[in-house]
């Protein structure tokens, strides 16, 4: 969008004067629009009219961006494929892509614009798609709870990993990117995983596709699914003393392990869904192999961060086999929201009186959130504004990055992600932790959210500029 905005050689050259030497994009073009045509819920699909920035599920509609598009700190805009899509790769297939429309015509050249841009000043190229949004989802290819229900209030409404169809659609879709702009660097997939965003998401996936799937992966499915049901269930029925076994940091890894241990099925559920993962992530790779063979491209996915990665299903060491990095996502933003959306719906739903502030202590210590003082209510946990600085502690972030380090390994490089949203100052902090914490580099998130200040701070870290 901003490179339609502000055009390509105004953008990529305010990047490339401060040392960036990668960038992603969406193979997409955008037009403004007055009104959404439906609920307005930035999660619904990549591929829908949406605002922008998106609203997080309602949490983050105080969001606004920093630097103006098309002159507004918010706008709607409405989609459309940059290339007409090649329907022999979709033949046959459940889902088909979006048609092209009278603005790819009139707009879609401009992808390559960036790409020829780009890597006349040594940049390279990705794609960011979603791994798991496909146009006009059918039912049956949505993930389930494990009592058959679709969760609810979603913060991003992804598919099924163990859909074929679903997987089929999207590998299809990368080898038609890859052929319709061949000289692009790589591929990054955002949600190869099931997001746990709320507490629901966390109990996916246990649909008919994932029951059909799980023999062939080496899984006992109706096992997992009564263990899962159970806990669930178990869920809304806690008390202020099962909460205290959270409070302290140091006794939680010793409860998750004791559960574990006397419910085997629930470690079998993680291994589940670290497998559907797995088997999507290698799937991709041959699919980007056989259209690009020996020329070089990457596959970076997208992946939450320990320990959230348990339960999104996002296991690096196994991952970066088939990929050649991994892009471990450090939203900051969205930790608070997190504890909000899992505090608010165990309050919410339990027959039991919780201490309000000894819940989000101990989703805080479970989730590795903060350093030190948590916070003594749901709304300490508010989405921040832009102005506020995010609740996440330095150490915890730095534990987040050492433990994907040690999963992945020799075997791919390991980029965190700092995200763009928030004040200058805690910006600044955010990103001098990511930067000298001896990784390979540095992915940052959304350049709407880079002002002209945020950009010359990326300019002295990298001393490109003074």
């Amino acid at each position: 969008m901003y490179f339609q905005s502000e055009g390509v050689d105004a953008v990529l050259d305010s990047l490339a004067a401060v040392g960036v030497n990668a960038i992603a994009t969406a193979p997409a073009v955008y037009e403004q629009i007055d009104q959404l045509p439906g609920d307005d819920d930035a999660g619904l699909s990549e591929e829908l009219p949406r605002r922008e920035p998106p609203v997080d599920g309602g949490a983050g509609s105080v969001r606004v961006v920093e630097r103006l598009l098309w002159g507004k700190s918010e706008v709607l805009i409405n989609p459309s494929p940059s290339a007409p899509p090649n329907m022999e790769f979709y033949k046959g297939l459940k889902y088909q892509p979006s048609r092209a429309t009278a603005f790819t015509e009139s707009g879609g050249g401009l992808i390559q614009r960036i790409i020829d841009g780009a890597h006349s000043r040594k940049m390279k190229v990705y794609f960011q798609i979603s791994a798991t949004q496909v146009p006009g989802k059918f039912d049956e290819d949505l993930p389930r709870l494990p009592n058959g229900e679709y969760p609810r209030h979603r913060m991003v409404h992804t598919v099924s990993l163990a859909s074929d169809d679903v997987r089929a659609y999207i590998c299809a879709r990368v080898k038609d990117l890859l052929t319709s702009y061949p000289d692009v660097d790589g591929l990054r997939h955002d949600w190869p995983e099931h997001p746990p965003y709320r507490l629901g998401d966390a109990f996916l996936d246990f649909s008919e596709n994932a029951r059909r799937i799980a023999p062939r992966l080496g899984f006992d499915f109706e096992p997992m699914r009564v263990a899962a049901n159970d806990l669930y269930t178990r869920l809304q029925h806690l008390s202020n003393a099962d909460l205290a076994a959270f409070t302290d940091a140091h006794s939680v890894s010793y409860t998750i392990a004791k559960v574990l241990a006397r419910i085997p099925a629930l470690a079998e559920m993680l291994r589940f869904k670290a497998a559907l993962t797995v088997l999507y992530v290698k799937e991709l790779r041959a699919a980007l192999d056989l259209v690009s063979k020996d020329k070089g491209k990457d596959l970076s996915p997208n992946a939450f961060p320990p320990p959230l990665s348990l339960l999104s299903g996002m296991n690096f060491s196994d991952v970066a086999r088939y990929a050649d990095s991994i892009n471990m996502k450090l939203y900051t933003m969205h930790w608070p929201q997190i504890v909000y959306f899992y505090a608010e719906e165990l309050l919410a739903h339990n027959d039991r009186l919780l201490d309000e502030g000894m819940l989000v202590t101990a989703l805080s210590k479970l989730f590795d959130f903060e350093d030190g003082d948590t916070g003594t209510s749901l709304d300490s946990y508010r989405y921040p504004p832009p102005d506020v600085p995010h609740r996440a502690g330095v150490q915890a972030q730095l534990r987040k990055i050492r433990q994907a380090q040690y999963e992945v390994g020799e075997r791919a490089k390991l980029y965190p992600t700092v995200h763009g949203y928030g004040p200058l100052g805690d910006f600044e902090k955010r990103l001098r932790l990511a930067w000298h914490a001896g990784t390979p580099g540095i992915w940052i998130n959304r350049y709407c959210y880079l002002g002209e200040e945020k950009i010359r701070t990326i300019g002295r870290l990298t001393g490109f500029s003074k």
